[in-house]
């Protein structure tokens, strides 16, 4: 584990993979594993689930410590717990950088400060979530396929 999270800095200290572990929620895992922080993740990752992969990708980009992350569909493949979990994640430890996010999915729209809405190339809507949800049906029925619960946020 720890030097699949230093390909994020390869000159990273194990404090600071550790700490990287600790602020994805990782280190309880990893300190639970036989070979702890020493064991060895292999080149797909298997033996982890999606959400723990996802962490190890997120705690990399932690290490390198940029004022802007892009992720590209971060939550994709899973669970709605899981993504659930992993969103809190990434809006608590990326709080202080800017995100660019680009997915199909709108869950976490809210969270964002602008969301700019593209459709074959061109900007077709652009806005805060309150705003999108206002004046774009469009937008509305999006998100509550995505969030049917949670539609009137």
């Amino acid at each position: 584990m720890t030097n699949n999270i230093r390909l994020g800095k390869p000159e990273a200290s194990d404090e600071a993979i550790r700490q990287a572990a600790r602020l994805v929620k990782l280190d309880a895992l990893i300190e639970s594993l036989p070979a702890g922080y020493r064991t060895p993740m292999h080149e797909t990752g298997q033996r982890f689930s999606g959400g723990e992969r996802q962490r190890v990708a997120l705690a990399r980009i932690l290490l390198q410590d940029t004022p802007v992350v892009l992720l590209d569909e971060p939550t994709v493949g899973l669970d709605p717990r899981t993504e659930r979990e992993l969103l809190a994640t990434i809006f608590d430890t990326l709080r202080d950088k800017s995100l660019i996010w680009v997915t199909h999915h709108l869950v976490g729209a809210e969270q964002m400060d602008e969301i700019i809405f593209m459709e074959n190339g061109r900007v077709e809507m652009r806005g805060t979530h309150a705003e999108l949800m206002e004046r774009y049906p469009r937008y509305r029925n999006l998100y509550r396929l995505d969030r049917p619960n949670e539609a009137d946020l």
